[in-house]
């Protein structure tokens, strides 16, 4: 099993490398369809997933891979909006980014228009990514003039808010303890607030479940395994309270590689994510937040993420845990 296991996240990588030149598309429609920056990167990652396991029993050559990947993403949303735990979220500015496209931010203040999920898609790929009406009627499964239909529809709606999934941000007072025990390297003290049974996942690499397994992965490795001493500094986010991770190299003004999103439950840490992987993400609450920021690539294997490790102390902790697990 453990070589079967190796042989997929080997595939898995070399996926993420072919898709890498799409990502920024994929991104922006995933961002319009949700309105959400939070939301459209849990999109673009559900997207992935699909795609990469669909590849096994896809019959046809897959000739236009941005399409490929459009209509997997049209139709996740479809499929997420449709369940019954989405509630209505108050407005809030689709990006202060300022290099995010003014066609992009033009068809934010379309989506917030109620409208079906499937109408929804079909706009914002007709107005924003010029895709041919029958491009977006195979790509939802329906027909051109369905298509028209719901574009035409679309443009006559007035403005309503818009909906998103709820979550249970942890408090400003947790994720301040959360930094002092990070800042100080105390990895006991970060564990010990964590729930026995916690969740901890870095966007696109893994997912890790229980206190342990979340201290002995994620949180290890941002701790001792990365150069630039990393110093965690709690931030509000559109109003929520989210963990910045800053580096700094040489005498270089510090920069922001990370943030983490937390959910909180009884007073500990349920859920923990690292947005490490998310280069649109972490480039868009940087933008709002007015903070500098340097991106580390869509996965492990990017050269941005490798050069920041401590290659030496790294072999050293695989090894470890190799011995640790019997591998």
């Amino acid at each position: 099993m453990k070589l079967l296991q190796d042989e997929i996240q080997q595939v898995w990588h070399r996926f993420l490398q072919c898709t890498e030149p799409l990502r920024l598309a994929l991104h922006q429609y995933c961002r319009a369809l949700t309105g959400s920056v939070w939301d459209a990167e849990d999109l673009v990652q559900d997207t992935l997933l699909r795609a990469f396991a669909k590849l096994g029993d896809v019959a046809p050559q897959i000739d236009n891979l941005k399409a490929y990947l459009f209509r997997i993403a049209s139709n996740v949303w479809v499929d997420h909006f449709r369940r019954p735990d989405w509630v209505t979220l108050e407005k809030s500015p689709m990006t202060s980014n300022p290099e995010q496209s003014l066609e992009i931010r033009d068809a934010a203040q379309q989506l917030m228009r109620l409208l079906p999920p499937q109408e929804r898609a079909a706009v914002v790929l007709k107005d924003v990514f010029d895709f041919r009406l029958a491009e977006i009627a195979e790509m939802l499964h329906t027909t051109v003039g369905a298509v028209k239909a719901a574009v035409h529809r679309e443009r006559a709606k007035l403005a309503t808010p818009r909906r998103t999934r709820a979550v249970a941000p942890a408090s400003a007072a947790l994720l301040d303890q959360f930094v002092k025990a990070l800042n100080a390297r105390d990895l006991d003290c970060v564990t010990a607030m964590l729930r026995t049974d916690a969740m901890g996942e870095i966007v696109s690499m893994g997912v890790w479940h229980g206190r342990t397994a979340v201290r002995d992965s994620a949180l290890y490795y941002s701790l001792f395994l990365e150069k630039g001493e990393p110093q965690a500094e709690r931030r509000a986010f559109l109003g929520e309270s989210v963990v910045v991770i800053w580096y700094a190299f040489d005498a270089n003004t510090p920069v922001m590689r990370d943030v983490l999103r937390f959910e909180e439950v009884d007073g500990q840490i349920a859920q923990l994510r690292f947005f490490l992987f998310c280069p649109e993400t972490l480039t868009e609450i940087a933008g709002t937040l007015r903070l500098p920021v340097q991106t580390n690539g869509y996965g492990p294997c990017a050269p941005e993420f490798l050069a920041m490790q401590k290659r030496a102390e790294y072999e050293q902790w695989v090894a470890q845990r190799a011995n640790l697990t019997g591998r």
